[in-house]
Protein backbone atom coordinates (compact mmCIF):
# COMPACT_ATOMS: atom_id res chain seq x y z
CA UNK A 1 0.00 0.00 0.00
CA UNK A 2 1.53 3.32 -1.17
CA UNK A 3 -0.04 5.30 1.66
CA UNK A 4 1.27 4.49 5.13
CA UNK A 5 -1.10 2.21 6.99
CA UNK A 6 -0.23 4.07 10.17
CA UNK A 7 -1.41 7.36 8.66
CA UNK A 8 -4.60 5.73 7.36
CA UNK A 9 -5.32 4.07 10.70
CA UNK A 10 -4.68 7.27 12.66
CA UNK A 11 -7.34 9.04 10.57
CA UNK A 12 -9.79 6.13 10.83
CA UNK A 13 -9.38 5.84 14.60
CA UNK A 14 -9.64 9.60 15.09
CA UNK A 15 -12.91 9.60 13.16
CA UNK A 16 -14.10 6.58 15.17
CA UNK A 17 -13.90 8.66 18.34
CA UNK A 18 -16.25 11.19 16.74
CA UNK A 19 -19.07 8.62 16.74
CA UNK A 20 -19.01 8.38 20.52
CA UNK A 21 -18.32 12.10 20.93
CA UNK A 22 -21.59 13.14 19.26
CA UNK A 23 -23.56 13.06 22.51
CA UNK A 24 -20.92 12.68 25.21
CA UNK A 25 -19.10 15.98 24.63
CA UNK A 26 -22.16 18.09 25.48
CA UNK A 27 -23.80 15.82 28.06
CA UNK A 28 -22.00 17.54 30.99
CA UNK A 29 -23.36 20.97 29.97
CA UNK A 30 -26.98 20.09 29.31
CA UNK A 31 -28.16 21.99 32.40
CA UNK A 32 -26.22 25.05 31.27
CA UNK A 33 -27.70 24.71 27.77
CA UNK A 34 -31.16 24.56 29.32
CA UNK A 35 -30.61 27.86 31.07
CA UNK A 36 -28.83 29.46 28.12
CA UNK A 37 -31.58 28.58 25.64
CA UNK A 38 -34.40 29.06 28.15
CA UNK A 39 -36.03 25.67 27.53
CA UNK A 40 -37.42 22.90 29.71
CA UNK A 41 -35.20 19.98 30.86
CA UNK A 42 -37.06 17.56 28.60
CA UNK A 43 -36.47 19.84 25.61
CA UNK A 44 -32.74 20.17 26.15
CA UNK A 45 -32.55 16.37 26.27
CA UNK A 46 -33.71 16.33 22.65
CA UNK A 47 -30.59 18.23 21.65
CA UNK A 48 -28.50 15.34 22.94
CA UNK A 49 -30.61 12.50 21.51
CA UNK A 50 -31.88 13.84 18.15
CA UNK A 51 -28.69 12.93 16.32
CA UNK A 52 -29.13 9.28 17.31
CA UNK A 53 -32.59 9.06 15.79
CA UNK A 54 -31.46 10.55 12.49
CA UNK A 55 -28.37 8.37 12.48
CA UNK A 56 -30.60 5.30 12.71
CA UNK A 57 -32.96 6.56 10.00
CA UNK A 58 -30.32 7.60 7.48
CA UNK A 59 -27.77 4.79 7.94
CA UNK A 60 -29.34 2.55 5.24
CA UNK A 61 -29.31 5.47 2.77
CA UNK A 62 -25.64 6.14 3.51
CA UNK A 63 -24.83 2.46 3.14
CA UNK A 64 -26.46 2.40 -0.28
CA UNK A 65 -24.52 5.49 -1.38
CA UNK A 66 -21.24 3.95 -0.24
CA UNK A 67 -21.95 0.72 -2.12
CA UNK A 68 -22.77 2.62 -5.32
CA UNK A 69 -20.26 5.49 -5.21
CA UNK A 70 -17.41 4.03 -3.18
CA UNK A 71 -16.42 4.75 0.39
CA UNK A 72 -13.77 7.49 0.20
CA UNK A 73 -15.92 10.35 -1.12
CA UNK A 74 -18.87 9.89 1.28
CA UNK A 75 -16.40 9.42 4.15
CA UNK A 76 -14.66 12.75 3.49
CA UNK A 77 -17.88 14.67 2.86
CA UNK A 78 -19.65 13.38 5.98
CA UNK A 79 -16.62 14.15 8.17
CA UNK A 80 -16.62 17.78 7.01
CA UNK A 81 -20.41 18.02 7.38
CA UNK A 82 -20.08 16.56 10.90
CA UNK A 83 -17.67 19.35 11.82
CA UNK A 84 -19.88 22.06 10.36
CA UNK A 85 -23.16 20.75 11.83
CA UNK A 86 -21.71 20.13 15.28
CA UNK A 87 -19.61 23.28 15.39
CA UNK A 88 -22.63 25.42 14.45
CA UNK A 89 -23.68 25.11 18.09
CA UNK A 90 -21.16 27.86 18.82
CA UNK A 91 -23.46 30.35 17.08
CA UNK A 92 -27.04 29.04 17.26
CA UNK A 93 -29.47 30.67 19.68
CA UNK A 94 -32.76 29.08 18.59
CA UNK A 95 -33.82 25.75 20.08
CA UNK A 96 -35.49 24.64 16.83
CA UNK A 97 -32.46 25.55 14.73
CA UNK A 98 -30.40 23.57 17.23
CA UNK A 99 -32.55 20.50 16.55
CA UNK A 100 -32.05 20.92 12.80
CA UNK A 101 -28.28 21.11 13.27
CA UNK A 102 -28.36 17.99 15.44
CA UNK A 103 -30.40 16.18 12.79
CA UNK A 104 -27.74 17.10 10.21
CA UNK A 105 -25.08 15.86 12.65
CA UNK A 106 -26.86 12.50 12.89
CA UNK A 107 -27.04 12.15 9.10
CA UNK A 108 -23.31 12.87 8.84
CA UNK A 109 -22.63 10.44 11.66
CA UNK A 110 -24.48 7.71 9.76
CA UNK A 111 -22.04 8.12 6.90
CA UNK A 112 -18.97 8.17 9.14
CA UNK A 113 -19.97 5.07 11.12
CA UNK A 114 -20.73 3.03 8.01
CA UNK A 115 -17.66 4.26 6.12
CA UNK A 116 -15.32 3.28 8.96
CA UNK A 117 -16.67 -0.27 8.94
CA UNK A 118 -16.35 -0.60 5.17
CA UNK A 119 -12.85 0.92 5.12
CA UNK A 120 -11.53 -1.57 7.65
CA UNK A 121 -13.26 -4.50 5.94
CA UNK A 122 -11.84 -3.46 2.55
CA UNK A 123 -8.31 -2.55 3.64
CA UNK A 124 -7.55 -5.54 5.87
CA UNK A 125 -8.07 -9.30 5.95
CA UNK A 126 -7.91 -12.19 8.37
CA UNK A 127 -6.19 -11.74 11.72
CA UNK A 128 -5.08 -8.21 10.81
CA UNK A 129 -8.71 -7.21 10.18
CA UNK A 130 -9.74 -8.62 13.57
CA UNK A 131 -6.93 -6.74 15.27
CA UNK A 132 -7.73 -3.42 13.58
CA UNK A 133 -11.46 -3.71 14.29
CA UNK A 134 -10.61 -4.30 17.93
CA UNK A 135 -8.40 -1.22 17.95
CA UNK A 136 -11.29 0.72 16.43
CA UNK A 137 -13.52 -0.36 19.34
CA UNK A 138 -10.79 0.57 21.79
CA UNK A 139 -10.50 4.06 20.25
CA UNK A 140 -14.26 4.56 20.61
CA UNK A 141 -14.23 3.44 24.24
CA UNK A 142 -11.29 5.72 24.98
CA UNK A 143 -13.21 8.60 23.43
CA UNK A 144 -16.18 7.72 25.63
CA UNK A 145 -13.97 8.17 28.68
CA UNK A 146 -12.17 11.35 27.57
CA UNK A 147 -14.74 13.50 25.77
CA UNK A 148 -17.13 14.00 28.72
CA UNK A 149 -14.19 15.32 30.75
CA UNK A 150 -13.21 17.68 27.94
CA UNK A 151 -16.80 18.83 27.55
CA UNK A 152 -17.18 19.41 31.27
CA UNK A 153 -13.91 21.37 31.43
CA UNK A 154 -14.76 23.62 28.47
CA UNK A 155 -18.29 24.04 29.83
CA UNK A 156 -16.79 25.71 32.87
CA UNK A 157 -15.99 28.70 30.63
CA UNK A 158 -19.14 28.64 28.48
CA UNK A 159 -21.77 26.07 27.57
CA UNK A 160 -21.02 26.83 23.91
CA UNK A 161 -17.32 25.95 24.03
CA UNK A 162 -17.78 22.13 23.90
CA UNK A 163 -19.39 22.56 20.47
CA UNK A 164 -16.03 23.74 19.16
CA UNK A 165 -14.69 20.20 19.56
CA UNK A 166 -17.01 19.03 16.77
CA UNK A 167 -14.92 21.12 14.36
CA UNK A 168 -12.28 18.37 14.56
CA UNK A 169 -14.32 16.62 11.88
CA UNK A 170 -13.09 19.16 9.30
CA UNK A 171 -9.31 18.61 9.61
CA UNK A 172 -9.87 14.85 9.93
CA UNK A 173 -11.88 14.96 6.71
CA UNK A 174 -9.13 16.93 4.95
CA UNK A 175 -6.52 14.42 6.14
CA UNK A 176 -8.70 11.60 4.81
CA UNK A 177 -8.26 12.97 1.29
CA UNK A 178 -4.68 11.69 1.29
CA UNK A 179 -4.84 9.08 4.07
CA UNK A 180 -7.50 6.85 2.52
CA UNK A 181 -6.29 4.77 -0.44
CA UNK A 182 -8.23 4.08 -3.61
CA UNK A 183 -10.03 0.70 -3.81
CA UNK A 184 -7.77 -2.15 -4.82
CA UNK A 185 -8.32 -4.09 -8.04
CA UNK A 186 -9.10 -7.15 -5.92
CA UNK A 187 -11.84 -5.33 -4.04
CA UNK A 188 -13.35 -3.92 -7.24
CA UNK A 189 -13.46 -7.42 -8.65
CA UNK A 190 -15.18 -8.59 -5.47
CA UNK A 191 -17.80 -5.90 -5.90
CA UNK A 192 -18.56 -7.02 -9.45
CA UNK A 193 -18.84 -10.59 -8.25
CA UNK A 194 -21.65 -9.53 -5.92
CA UNK A 195 -23.67 -7.82 -8.64
CA UNK A 196 -27.04 -9.36 -9.38
CA UNK A 197 -27.74 -10.25 -5.76
CA UNK A 198 -30.44 -8.38 -3.85
CA UNK A 199 -30.51 -7.27 -0.22
CA UNK A 200 -33.36 -9.72 0.37
CA UNK A 201 -31.31 -12.46 -1.27
CA UNK A 202 -28.36 -11.81 1.04
CA UNK A 203 -30.64 -12.00 4.09
CA UNK A 204 -32.18 -15.21 2.78
CA UNK A 205 -28.81 -16.84 2.17
CA UNK A 206 -27.36 -15.67 5.50
CA UNK A 207 -29.86 -16.00 8.37
CA UNK A 208 -26.94 -15.40 10.74
CA UNK A 209 -27.43 -11.69 9.92
CA UNK A 210 -30.56 -11.60 12.11
CA UNK A 211 -28.51 -12.87 15.05
CA UNK A 212 -25.79 -10.27 14.42
CA UNK A 213 -28.24 -7.36 14.28
CA UNK A 214 -30.09 -8.74 17.29
CA UNK A 215 -26.87 -8.73 19.31
CA UNK A 216 -26.23 -5.11 18.30
CA UNK A 217 -29.80 -4.10 19.15
CA UNK A 218 -29.98 -5.75 22.57
CA UNK A 219 -26.40 -4.86 23.46
CA UNK A 220 -27.33 -1.19 23.12
CA UNK A 221 -30.67 -1.64 24.91
CA UNK A 222 -28.77 -3.03 27.89
CA UNK A 223 -26.02 -0.43 27.59
CA UNK A 224 -28.50 2.41 27.99
CA UNK A 225 -30.25 0.59 30.82
CA UNK A 226 -26.95 0.97 32.67
CA UNK A 227 -26.36 4.56 31.50
CA UNK A 228 -29.84 5.63 32.61
CA UNK A 229 -30.39 3.64 35.78
CA UNK A 230 -26.92 3.15 37.26
CA UNK A 231 -26.62 6.79 38.44
CA UNK A 232 -30.04 6.49 40.10
CA UNK A 233 -29.03 3.21 41.71
CA UNK A 234 -25.82 4.77 43.02
CA UNK A 235 -27.89 7.43 44.78
CA UNK A 236 -29.30 4.70 47.02
CA UNK A 237 -25.71 4.12 48.19
CA UNK A 238 -25.23 7.82 48.90
CA UNK A 239 -23.22 8.53 45.75
CA UNK A 240 -24.59 11.70 44.13
CA UNK A 241 -21.50 13.54 42.86
CA UNK A 242 -21.40 13.64 39.06
CA UNK A 243 -17.63 13.13 39.21
CA UNK A 244 -17.93 10.00 41.36
CA UNK A 245 -20.70 8.64 39.15
CA UNK A 246 -18.51 9.22 36.10
CA UNK A 247 -15.88 6.93 37.64
CA UNK A 248 -18.30 4.00 37.46
CA UNK A 249 -19.03 4.74 33.80
CA UNK A 250 -15.28 5.08 33.27
CA UNK A 251 -14.77 1.59 34.71
CA UNK A 252 -17.09 0.30 31.99
CA UNK A 253 -15.49 2.20 29.13
CA UNK A 254 -11.95 1.45 30.27
CA UNK A 255 -12.54 -2.30 30.53
CA UNK A 256 -14.19 -2.18 27.11
CA UNK A 257 -11.21 -0.36 25.62
CA UNK A 258 -8.72 -2.84 27.09
CA UNK A 259 -10.75 -5.82 25.87
CA UNK A 260 -11.07 -4.42 22.33
CA UNK A 261 -7.34 -3.71 22.33
CA UNK A 262 -6.57 -7.44 22.56
CA UNK A 263 -9.53 -8.57 20.44
CA UNK A 264 -7.24 -9.75 17.65
CA UNK A 265 -5.56 -12.24 19.99
CA UNK A 266 -8.92 -13.41 21.33
CA UNK A 267 -10.32 -13.92 17.84
CA UNK A 268 -7.24 -15.94 16.79
CA UNK A 269 -8.13 -18.51 19.44
CA UNK A 270 -11.93 -18.59 19.43
CA UNK A 271 -14.80 -18.64 16.92
CA UNK A 272 -17.29 -15.80 16.60
CA UNK A 273 -19.88 -18.10 18.15
CA UNK A 274 -17.74 -18.78 21.21
CA UNK A 275 -16.89 -15.10 21.68
CA UNK A 276 -20.46 -13.80 21.55
CA UNK A 277 -21.75 -16.68 23.69
CA UNK A 278 -19.22 -15.80 26.40
CA UNK A 279 -20.06 -12.10 26.10
CA UNK A 280 -23.79 -12.80 26.48
CA UNK A 281 -23.07 -15.02 29.48
CA UNK A 282 -21.41 -11.96 31.02
CA UNK A 283 -24.69 -10.08 30.56
CA UNK A 284 -26.37 -12.62 32.84
CA UNK A 285 -23.61 -12.49 35.44
CA UNK A 286 -23.10 -8.73 35.60
CA UNK A 287 -26.78 -7.74 35.69
CA UNK A 288 -27.40 -10.33 38.40
CA UNK A 289 -24.47 -8.95 40.42
CA UNK A 290 -25.72 -5.37 40.13
CA UNK A 291 -29.32 -6.31 40.95
CA UNK A 292 -28.17 -8.00 44.15
CA UNK A 293 -25.44 -5.50 45.04
CA UNK A 294 -25.02 -4.73 48.70
CA UNK A 295 -21.64 -2.99 48.35
CA UNK A 296 -20.07 -0.50 45.97
CA UNK A 297 -17.40 -2.93 44.74
CA UNK A 298 -20.12 -5.21 43.36
CA UNK A 299 -21.45 -2.37 41.19
CA UNK A 300 -17.93 -1.56 39.97
CA UNK A 301 -17.39 -5.22 39.03
CA UNK A 302 -20.73 -5.32 37.22
CA UNK A 303 -19.99 -2.16 35.23
CA UNK A 304 -16.51 -3.40 34.31
CA UNK A 305 -17.89 -6.77 33.14
CA UNK A 306 -20.35 -5.01 30.88
CA UNK A 307 -17.43 -3.13 29.35
CA UNK A 308 -15.71 -6.45 28.70
CA UNK A 309 -18.83 -7.81 26.99
CA UNK A 310 -19.11 -4.70 24.82
CA UNK A 311 -15.43 -4.97 23.94
CA UNK A 312 -16.11 -8.48 22.65
CA UNK A 313 -19.48 -8.03 20.94
CA UNK A 314 -18.85 -4.81 19.00
CA UNK A 315 -15.72 -5.87 17.06
CA UNK A 316 -17.21 -9.32 16.48
CA UNK A 317 -20.44 -8.18 14.84
CA UNK A 318 -18.59 -5.66 12.68
CA UNK A 319 -16.06 -8.17 11.35
CA UNK A 320 -18.67 -10.92 11.07
CA UNK A 321 -20.75 -8.76 8.74
CA UNK A 322 -17.77 -8.30 6.44
CA UNK A 323 -17.20 -12.04 6.14
CA UNK A 324 -20.83 -12.95 5.59
CA UNK A 325 -21.99 -10.46 2.95
CA UNK A 326 -20.55 -9.84 -0.55
CA UNK A 327 -18.16 -6.82 -0.80
CA UNK A 328 -20.68 -4.94 -2.94
CA UNK A 329 -23.15 -5.00 -0.01
CA UNK A 330 -20.81 -4.08 2.84
CA UNK A 331 -21.99 -0.48 2.95
CA UNK A 332 -25.65 -1.35 3.32
CA UNK A 333 -25.24 -4.21 5.76
CA UNK A 334 -22.72 -2.27 7.87
CA UNK A 335 -25.21 0.60 7.96
CA UNK A 336 -27.86 -1.69 9.40
CA UNK A 337 -25.54 -2.26 12.36
CA UNK A 338 -25.59 1.47 13.08
CA UNK A 339 -29.37 1.56 12.78
CA UNK A 340 -29.73 -1.45 15.09
CA UNK A 341 -27.48 0.11 17.71
CA UNK A 342 -29.13 3.51 17.78
CA UNK A 343 -32.64 2.05 17.67
CA UNK A 344 -31.64 0.04 20.74
CA UNK A 345 -30.46 3.19 22.50
CA UNK A 346 -33.69 4.96 21.57
CA UNK A 347 -35.93 2.11 22.74
CA UNK A 348 -34.12 1.36 26.00
CA UNK A 349 -35.75 4.02 28.24
CA UNK A 350 -39.22 3.16 26.90
CA UNK A 351 -38.75 -0.58 27.43
CA UNK A 352 -37.38 -0.32 30.96
CA UNK A 353 -39.62 2.49 32.25
CA UNK A 354 -42.57 0.10 32.92
CA UNK A 355 -40.17 -2.34 34.59
CA UNK A 356 -38.90 0.42 36.86
CA UNK A 357 -42.44 1.43 37.78
CA UNK A 358 -43.48 -2.15 38.57
CA UNK A 359 -40.46 -3.66 40.31
CA UNK A 360 -38.20 -0.68 41.14
CA UNK A 361 -34.62 -0.16 40.13
CA UNK A 362 -33.17 -3.51 41.19
CA UNK A 363 -35.83 -5.14 39.08
CA UNK A 364 -34.52 -3.29 36.02
CA UNK A 365 -31.14 -4.96 36.38
CA UNK A 366 -32.72 -8.33 37.14
CA UNK A 367 -34.75 -8.09 33.92
CA UNK A 368 -31.48 -7.24 32.15
CA UNK A 369 -30.08 -10.52 33.46
CA UNK A 370 -33.18 -12.28 32.15
CA UNK A 371 -32.66 -10.79 28.69
CA UNK A 372 -29.08 -12.05 28.76
CA UNK A 373 -30.23 -15.52 29.81
CA UNK A 374 -32.67 -15.76 26.90
CA UNK A 375 -29.94 -14.77 24.48
CA UNK A 376 -27.49 -17.22 26.04
CA UNK A 377 -29.92 -20.13 25.75
CA UNK A 378 -30.69 -19.13 22.16
CA UNK A 379 -27.02 -19.05 21.18
CA UNK A 380 -26.31 -22.39 22.81
CA UNK A 381 -29.43 -24.42 21.96
CA UNK A 382 -31.81 -22.75 19.50
CA UNK A 383 -29.98 -22.38 16.20
CA UNK A 384 -26.55 -24.05 16.42
CA UNK A 385 -26.14 -24.34 12.67
CA UNK A 386 -27.11 -20.72 12.08
CA UNK A 387 -24.89 -19.20 14.76
CA UNK A 388 -21.86 -21.12 13.54
CA UNK A 389 -22.26 -19.80 10.02
CA UNK A 390 -19.34 -17.63 9.00
CA UNK A 391 -16.95 -19.00 11.63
Amino acid sequence: MAISKYFSLSVIFASATLTIMAGSIIAPVQNLMRDGLGVAPTSVGLIITTHGLFMALFSPLMGGIIDRKGVKGPYIITLICYGLAGGSGLLIDSFWVFLISRACLGIALAGIFTAINVLILNMFEGIERDRVMGWRGSAQSLGGAIYPVIGGTLGGFSWRFPFAVYLLGIPIGLCAMTAIPKPSVRHQAGQKAGEGTSVFGVFKENPILWVIYGLMLFGNILLYAIVIYLPQFLETFGITSSFHISLFISAMTTSGALTSLIYGKIRSRFTYHAIVTFAVALWVVLFTIISQASAIWMIIVGAALFGVSQGLVMPTVMVWIGEVVPPSFRGRFSSYLGSSGYVGQFLSPYLFAPVYMLVAIRGVFLVGAGVGLVWFLGLVFAFPKIINQGD
